[in-house]
């Protein structure tokens, strides 16, 4: 064979090789961009489906809110119907302190009766300072005038934690032990604690009453976090995502 058409051989086979290299480039790449291709796809279906149970949720949570509001102003209503049925009685007994003492006794019961059953925001000192206004009435070491306007501040209190947010501590028993906590209470509705070495949670109802339950999921322990950093920033209204078990306090 000539050198000419040896070189020609080689030249045809080295092209031939160099194409199916170049061949199956291009399926190794066609594969690769495929399989990105599926991926992609995957990881959109997910997205969808997890901005799908968000929206779910939120409305959930929206309609589970609605109801909680709308308890809270029919019971801001019972307790303003309370007060004016209060203010007649005492109109009417005013005329004579005698008269009025009984009826500042059943106001005092009343409102004991609603603290006990409303969130535990300081029951014990609300409580106690209700029991010593009425053992002054009782025994005449004050005036039922005085008596009068020391139960009539005690209902405006009431009244004003309906509307108040903010940040308090007090001691809350968790896990069957008593512990200093802030409290950031969102008017009469919710209440969330923090503890000193960042244990979060809130308050619950249930048939025996109310308890602290601790925050179990990272994302509920954020968005209780949040909360609290928020209110010491002095936000007190705005848009807050709170955990989905706390809507449930008022229902149980």
């Amino acid at each position: 064979m000539s050198k000419t058409k040896l070189s020609i051989l080689l030249s045809v086979l080295l092209s031939c090789s160099s194409a199916q290299a170049s061949s199956q480039n291009l399926v190794e790449s066609l594969m690769k961009l495929r399989a990105d291709v599926e991926r992609l796809d995957s990881a959109i279906v997910s997205e969808k489906e997890d901005y799908s149970a968000t929206i779910r949720s939120l409305m959930r949570q929206k309609d589970d809110l609605s109801s909680v509001v709308a308890r809270e102003e029919l019971s801001i209503k019972q307790t303003r119907q309370e007060l004016d049925k209060v203010r007649k009685e005492i109109t009417e007994a005013s005329k004579n302190s005698e008269g009025l003492k009984p009826l500042l006794l059943e106001a005092i019961e009343r409102l004991q009766a609603n603290i006990q059953s409303s969130l535990p925001f300081k029951t014990k000192a609300r409580l106690a300072d209700l029991a010593k206004t009425k053992e002054q009435i009782e025994t005449d070491l004050i005036t039922p005038q005085k008596g009068l306007a020391l139960i009539w501040n005690a209902y405006t209190d009431a009244m004003r934690m309906t509307k108040e947010n903010g940040l308090f501590k007090q001691t809350i028993s968790l896990n069957g032990e008593d512990r200093l906590a802030e409290i950031a209470r969102v008017g009469t509705m919710m209440l969330f604690f923090k503890t000193p070495d960042n244990q979060v949670g809130y308050v619950e109802k249930d048939a025996n009453g109310y308890s602290y339950r601790e925050a179990q999921t990272k994302e509920s322990q954020e968005q209780i976090l949040s909360l609290f950093d928020a209110f010491k920033k002095q936000i007190r209204t705005g848009y807050f995502t709170l955990p989905d078990a706390i809507l449930s306090m008022e229902t149980k």
